[in-house]
């Protein structure tokens, strides 16, 4: 029974202390009990043998690191998000973003995402709620934005957060009441959680996000439920970013995805972010279980690239576009908010916004914008359409050689969020 426990003890601690290279969790399971099987019965060299590696994480880090001046974060949202959906409170950062996070979403899957890279500096600066505030304290705006990380700026640096750009344009006290993968729910949760300090006579816009705020129900399938933003038939299939995936292997793998994610914040609570292995070892890990996962899947890369303005953009496919679809997304309820909210703007993907220079749209209409204007027009609220006046300015940027979303990037640049801004500035002064 004694050796039964120093064989497991020893074994917690060399997965440990294994896990400090950054390798896939795989890696780390068999490198282990590999280690263990080998030195069995000499419990004396497998701690010997721990303390080699752990000095040796430690040597290379200093050795091989000590002139790279970024760190393990590509942007600030990863780096500051907390649990409670806010992000750390008074925080004034300056990151080196090399890319946006279609290049991360690719995942090396395709080698045409190095064409696409813009690397750009980030400025970012939180309140003390642990928003992303600069110019304007919530309780003293007169308009507040409510949104996920469009309108919280995501891949732009402070000074072209939407709020910021907007309190230019319009000459007001504009703040943001918003955080990255908020949907309808949670802007009514937090319109809510600081109604008492929002000015009685300020005016508030919520903006829902076309790509991730609205659910699609598929006609063709009956049953279904909905987890973590994957549509699941529990019978057959999990549709994932266009893919079918077969149930039980699906389950595995994005089972396995997590333990992925929870390892990645093990090892940030007991390593610097600008640690050796963090930066050069552990993105390559990720890519590798993504890529085993993808080739068994058959799923590819969900990014697709095109040609635009003689330079390659990046586009996140999903099959939200396809015909035969309905969608829904959560109206609010609370009469209280409600009465406080002046109106209500829809946001468009980059593949609506550039539909005419791709084939990724194939359903000419819009169903989500039509869902939203139905759902709110019974509560006398207006909702407003951006892709119908940003849609008709890209070809003239494109002139100018310019684009209204980051080519690398999900989200808006700042020549997108000036012009979102620049109709959003008409609105608010009616």
């Amino acid at each position: 029974m004694k050796k039964i426990i120093i064989c497991i003890l020893l074994f917690f601690l060399t997965f440990i202390i294994i896990s400090l290279l950054a390798l896939p969790i795989l890696f780390d399971l068999i490198f282990s009990i590999f280690i263990l099987s080998i030195f069995r019965k000499n419990y004396t060299s497998i701690i010997i043998l721990n303390f080699l590696i752990a000095t040796m994480v430690f040597i290379t880090d200093i050795s091989l690191g000590k002139n790279e001046k970024y760190g393990y974060f590509y942007r600030a949202h990863e780096k500051y998000k907390t649990k409670k959906k806010n992000y750390q409170k008074n925080v004034s950062d300056i990151i080196f973003m090399p890319y946006g996070d279609i290049y991360v979403i690719d995942s090396g899957l395709n080698n045409k995402r190095d064409l696409i890279i813009e690397p750009r500096e980030q400025q970012f600066i939180t309140d003390s709620y642990g928003i992303r505030n600069n110019k304007t304290k919530i309780e003293d705006a007169e308009i507040i934005l409510v949104g996920d990380s469009f309108i919280v700026g995501n891949g732009n640096t402070q000074k072209y957060i939407p709020s910021n750009v907007l309190s230019e344009i319009s000459g007001k006290k504009i703040a943001s009441l918003s955080y990255g993968g908020f949907d309808g729910k949670d802007y009514e949760m937090i319109i809510n959680k600081f109604l008492n300090i929002i000015k009685k006579d300020a005016k508030i816009f919520v903006f829902y996000f076309e790509g991730n705020d609205f659910k699609k129900i598929n006609r063709q399938i009956n049953k279904k439920k909905i987890i973590n933003k994957k549509e699941i038939d529990n019978s057959k299939y999990i549709l994932w970013r266009g893919y079918k995936i077969p149930w039980l292997s699906g389950t595995i793998r994005f089972a396995y995805e997590r333990l992925e994610r929870n390892k990645d914040k093990f090892l940030l609570r007991i390593l610097s972010e600008k640690n050796y292995f963090l930066r050069n070892v552990r993105a390559k890990s990720h890519r590798m279980h993504r890529n085993f996962f993808s080739i068994l899947h058959n799923t590819g890369s969900s990014i697709k690239y095109f040609e635009i303005g003689n330079r390659m953009v990046g586009f996140l496919y999903t099959d939200n576009f396809e015909m035969n679809n309905d969608y829904t997304t959560y109206i609010f309820k609370n009469n209280k908010i409600l009465e406080r909210v002046s109106g209500i703007f829809f946001i468009p993907t980059k593949s609506r916004i550039y539909s005419n220079y791709i084939n990724l749209i194939t359903h000419d209409g819009n169903d989500k914008l039509k869902y939203l204007e139905d759902a709110y027009s019974e509560l006398n609220k207006p909702v407003y359409d951006l892709s119908e006046k940003m849609k008709p300015l890209v070809s003239k940027y494109l002139s100018e050689g310019k684009y209204l979303y980051w080519r690398d990037d999900t989200h808006w640049n700042h020549y997108g969020i000036f012009e979102a801004m620049n109709y959003v500035s008409t609105i608010i002064k009616k």
